[in-house]
């Protein structure tokens, strides 16, 4: 029996509701499809199209030690407690060690543990991003909500003839408040719609970017990523905005509310509010504290953004130890009727065809390519030391490889040699070594000679020798250190699901359907799968630090944009307010220069306090993001100041505008109508 996934139901079978019944052929074994999933899910892993018994493949598959590697997954009994889970879970697992002991490696420490499904499925990493994500989004919340406020603060100002009326024939002080909130609560929710609008638009662009593909290029310790084509705005989400909506509107238009239902009477109906014609110094007291508050609040993102952007351009300046250009890789599983015995023959041809291809430089195998994070490790004994405690054998990365691999993807050897075409079955066995290798199993020693059991690939029975020490290769994350790697030559190891590697002269996917077309000529029930550049999946490895990266850079920008807009529209007000005093500075002998000073200097004051109050936050906030730098840390002073610097210069070029406007105020004019 077969579950086919949505995706291959509609690819393949185009939608057919007769498929069930069919017949299907997976890696030779016969099974018939019995449904069809609902669109959305793939499994644990994110990736899964295709289901089948795990009970359908032969029982002794599952008696050996190293074939108990599944994730199971168990709904909890009613009363049942996580931990009383856990605590059973892991009594299994030590039964299962004991009824499976490996023949040669200390096994009984493998063992099994259990976790909520929730806290499995998505990476650590992940979780925290997404999480700092989310409060960059707060911060732009509050940011333009602080501008709204401000905005209000100045329509407030100059209705307050309008205010001033209402309350002298009799209005009530709680009706002008309902209504100027009604107003706040109005504006708001058009907003809202207005979001709604950009969120209907904007989950149908990560539906088709598909940014999940980034995550599980990386290879993450969660289960599976969250398919971003699965998201959907549901009354749950709608109902989110609107309560949202609402509350912000009440809570940023309650301040303004209140201070326009207490204006001076006198001052206000003959249109000379004494606090505004002393530079509204208490108005603009308020509006100026918020313009403080988006700066700040605008630095704490600006500074995560910096922090992530020279944390990308770490990560794109770490060499990976091979050289992914013009390099075309496609996964082959194993033929049907070959052997182990006849795998060799069989690759030898398919790599001297390959090689025949127009374009084609250098063709290789390897079971494993660099940067795909689940590469196979294992431990290695040495054979000329004395025998360790099992379980404290060195732990290492294993790589099933042809010779050529090494120069098609350009790894440079360090000492001694690489495999030959002549290290194969019942020839003496050997095997290379990473440079990180050869630095911990043997500090200060030459490795080249030394005997070595490797845990994997029938390399722990009979001794191997080292014969070369290569380059380090990063098969994990760019952002890890290399560990140590031993290299087995794939013609003392056959194995079934290989890797083909290719360099070509030119476009590497332009030789694709050929490479397809010599795997069918030789093995046409051979799957075929996973066709793609080098250069792509390094791409993939990085696009999940690009994206996190770009997307708050993009809050940022916002974050200042808001804040530039809001410090422009408190110095504007206030030199609309105080027209009638710049113009008795100029009548008094004030220069250009004496106003564009004064002005400009009343937005540097607020840019300064603004970028005080915003660096104390961004030190504390940004250690959330120590996780997620790379090369950087989260106090980085070059990028704080830099991004301090910047902040303020955008608001005292923002300042600069009204600051010109009052210096070309002619004298009469401003005292005539100010």
């Amino acid at each position: 029996m077969a579950l086919l996934g949505d995706a291959l139901w509609q690819r393949r079978f185009n939608a057919d509701p007769l498929v069930l019944g069919r017949t299907l052929n997976v890696d030779g074994e016969p099974y018939t499809v019995v449904g069809v999933l609902p669109p959305g899910f793939r499994g644990l892993s994110g990736q899964a199209e295709l289901w089948v018994p795990i009970l359908a493949h032969d029982a002794t598959a599952y008696e050996q030690a190293w074939s108990h590697s599944f994730s199971l997954v168990a709904r909890l009994a009613p009363g049942v407690s996580p931990a009383r889970a856990q605590a059973v879970v892991e009594q299994l697992g030590t039964r299962v060690d004991r009824a499976f002991p490996h023949p040669e490696i200390a096994s009984e420490h493998w063992g099994a543990a259990a976790r909520p499904l929730d806290a499995a499925r998505v990476d650590p990493t992940v979780r925290r991003s997404l999480l700092v994500l989310l409060g960059a989004v707060a911060l732009v919340l509050l940011i333009a909500c602080a501008n709204v406020a401000n905005l209000f603060l100045v329509r407030a100002a100059g209705r307050r003839r309008e205010i001033a009326v209402r309350l002298a024939i009799g209005a009530g002080r709680r009706r002008l408040v309902r209504q100027l909130l009604t107003e706040s609560v109005l504006l708001s929710a058009l907003g809202g719609v207005a979001g709604i609008a950009v969120a209907w638009w904007g989950v149908r662009v990560l539906a088709a970017l598909d940014p999940s593909s980034t995550l599980q290029a990386q290879r993450l310790t969660g289960l599976g990523a969250v398919g971003f084509d699965s998201i959907r705005l549901d009354p749950t989400a709608f109902a989110f905005a609107a309560v949202l909506a609402v509350g912000t509107g009440l809570l940023f238009g309650l301040v303004p509310a209140l201070q326009a239902t207490r204006p001076s009477f006198t001052g206000a109906l003959k249109d000379e509010d004494p606090r505004a014609r002393a530079g509204g110094r208490r108005g603009v007291s308020s509006r100026s504290v918020l313009a403080v508050a988006e700066i700040a609040l605008a630095l704490v993102l600006l500074a995560g953004s910096g922090l992530m952007l020279r944390s990308l351009g770490n990560l794109l300046g770490v060499h990976p130890g091979f050289d992914a250009t013009q390099v075309l890789t496609l996964r082959l599983n194993t033929a049907e009727g070959l052997g182990r015995d006849s795998l060799p023959g069989f690759y030898d041809e398919l790599l001297e065809r390959f090689g025949a291809l127009p374009g084609v430089t250098d063709v290789a195998l390897s079971d494993c390519p660099p940067l795909n994070g689940q590469c196979n490790g294992t431990v290695v004994a040495l054979r000329d030391r004395p025998p360790v405690t099992p379980g404290s054998e060195p732990s290492v990365g294993v790589h099933w490889v042809t010779p050529s691999w090494f120069s098609t993807l350009r790894v440079p050897l360090q000492r001694g040699r690489l495999f030959t075409d002549a290290d194969r079955g019942g020839q003496r066995k050997v095997v290379l070594v990473s440079e990180t290798a050869a630095r911990t199993i043997w500090p200060g020693e030459d490795p080249i000679g030394r005997p070595v059991s490797v845990g994997q690939g029938g390399f722990w029975q009979d001794t191997a020798y080292v014969v070369g020490v290569v380059g380090d290769v990063r098969f994990g994350t760019l952002d890890s250190l290399p560990v140590p790697e031993v290299y087995l030559s794939y013609y003392q190891s056959p194995r079934g699901r290989m890797m083909i590697f290719a360099r070509t002269a030119g476009d590497p996917l332009a030789v694709a359907a050929a490479a397809r077309g010599v795997v069918r000529s030789m093995a046409p029930d051979a799957p075929v799968y996973d066709i793609r550049t080098l250069e792509s999946r390094v791409g993939d490895t990085m696009a999940y630090a690009r994206f996190s990266a770009l997307l708050l850079a993009l809050f940022a920008l916002v974050a200042l944009a808001l804040a530039t807009m809001g410090t422009y529209g408190v110095i504007s007000f206030a030199v609309s307010q105080r027209t009638r005093e710049i113009g008795v500075r100029v009548a008094l002998g004030a220069t250009r220069g004496d106003i564009l000073r004064m002005v400009v200097g009343q937005g540097v004051g607020i840019a300064v306090a603004g970028a005080v109050c915003g660096l104390v936050a961004a030190l504390g906030a940004t250690r959330v993001l120590r996780s997620l730098l790379f090369g950087v840390a989260p106090s980085d002073p070059v990028t704080f100041a830099a991004i301090a610097a910047l902040l303020v210069g955008v608001v005292v070029v923002a300042s600069w505008v009204p600051a010109r406007r009052a210096a070309s105020i002619p004298p009469l004019r401003a005292l005539r109508d100010g």
